[in-house]
């Protein structure tokens, strides 16, 4: 009997080679800016959330990340500063 955990092991090496073989193409290409407004303010406090999401979006949330080298909590909160109805 081969071992039950065998095949989210290959799906997790799979998928992070890819994130890897993303990390390290020339990343210059795909950078993107990031306006000074919409990083948060170094002294903000944070808070922590928990979140259900598709294991689809998840990975997609993960690549975007990986791609413009930043974090799944700094894309969030540039989405929240464009989507903000206070601007």
């Amino acid at each position: 009997m081969a071992n039950m955990f065998e095949k989210y092991a290959a799906d997790r090496e799979a998928e992070q080679k890819k994130i890897e073989q993303t990390v390290s193409e020339p990343a210059a290409a795909k950078r993107t800016t990031v306006s000074v407004d919409a990083a948060p303010a170094e002294d903000e406090k944070r808070t922590t959330l928990s979140l259900s999401l598709t294991v689809s979006d998840k990975k997609a949330l993960k690549m975007m990340a990986a791609e413009r080298e930043t974090t799944i909590a700094a894309i969030i909160h540039e989405w929240v500063a464009e989507h903000r109805e206070d601007k």
